[in-house]
């Protein structure tokens, strides 16, 4: 019999279309799960008749909605297991996910939470067979929250967590509409060691209602919600300045504003764009990079086709004009790059 009791907790709201292939995902694996328990934050669906024939295979808690924070404590605070395993209600496990964790766990038992690699999916199939291959990312393990705070290095349905770190580090926090599950991971990274199984182990699911291209687009109190996340931590943990260097920590603060405003100048919404680059400026002044896309923000749509094509041309002329004409494309190509190349970095 399994001596590590995982308690999955799977927060929904409105996914009767996911919910039952999530929950079969979670009842195929290998090492078997001690409890099942399902928080479904109000849905206004039929989530609850999705999930009546599971019985008492799984548990369902109903409660007014609140949010994606709000129902995961919910789920925390009536869990039984020593290990909470977290899985987004869209997403999948493959079926060797929790014995592969449980392993590494007894290999290692100092690590205070183990994450894994994943693939990402649509309805069409698979999109990413391996994210970190693709995206090209590295995946650290050990006592790594300088990398945690310099990007976001696993989703959380990949994520198995010691119960009794949460416990003491505290639950998400409930004035995250987004981000408070990469807000929690960042403070038990601050205090244990994290570990990582080196395979996609999560089939992350595409789909145009998932909370990143919905909530994930708008302002949590008037800032990115990464930056809120970011925010919050360096006020919590004021010494990080400290260690990490005050301008690392500068400039991580404004990438948050970057990325958002890089979305809305892609769906050719300039003036958002203009006041959030401002707001990348504010941390990162010095950033060239910053500072030629907020002009480009001034370029209407079709200025910016034109600054493109003389940039492809001016590529064309450097590769094929010898000597002093190579020259003079080369002055060509990089006055337009200058301004085309930057949402690219």
């Amino acid at each position: 019999m399994p001596s590590a009791r995982i308690t999955a907790l799977i927060p929904t709201y409105n996914s009767e279309r996911y919910i039952r292939d999530t929950v079969n995902s979670v009842l195929a694996q290998t090492y078997p799960v001690h409890e099942v328990i399902v928080v479904d934050d109000g849905s206004t669906d039929r989530t609850r008749e999705a999930l009546a024939s599971y019985g008492d295979r799984i548990r369902y808690i109903r409660q007014v909605n609140a949010g994606p924070p709000v129902a995961r404590n919910t789920g925390l605070t009536q869990a039984t297991g020593d290990w909470i395993a977290l899985l987004d209600s869209d997403d999948l496990w493959v079926p060797e996910k929790l014995e592969l964790q449980i392993d590494y766990l007894q290999r290692h038992p100092s690590c205070g939470l183990v994450y894994t690699d994943m693939k990402t999916f649509d309805d069409a199939g698979i999109i990413e067979k391996s994210v970190k291959i693709s995206r090209n990312l590295t995946l650290p393990s050990g006592h790594i929250f300088p990398e945690m705070f310099a990007e976001t290095l696993f989703q959380t349905s990949a994520v198995l967590v010691r119960k009794s770190c949460i416990d003491t580090v505290g639950g998400f926090d409930t004035d995250l509409r987004m981000g408070d599950d990469y807000e929690l991971f960042l403070r038990i990274s601050r205090l244990y060691e994290l570990g990582y199984v080196d395979k996609p182990l999560v089939l992350y699911r595409q789909h145009a209602t998932q909370g990143t291209r919905t909530w994930g687009k708008q302002l949590q109190q008037g800032v990115p919600w990464e930056f809120l996340v970011l925010k919050k931590v360096v006020d919590k943990y004021p010494e990080m300045v400290e260690e990490l260097g005050r301008a690392k920590v500068q400039q991580r603060l404004s990438k948050p504003y970057a990325a958002l405003a890089y979305a809305c100048m892609a769906e050719g919404d300039h003036k958002n764009a203009r006041q959030l680059i401002r707001g990348a400026l504010r941390y990162w002044p010095s950033n060239p990079a910053y500072l030629r896309y907020y002009l480009m923000t001034f370029l209407s749509p079709g200025m910016q086709v034109k600054l493109k094509n003389l940039t492809a041309a001016g590529k064309r002329l450097r590769k094929t004009s010898p000597g002093g004409t190579e020259n003079e494309a080369s002055r060509w190509h990089s006055a337009a790059e200058s301004l085309n190349q930057t949402g690219k970095n």
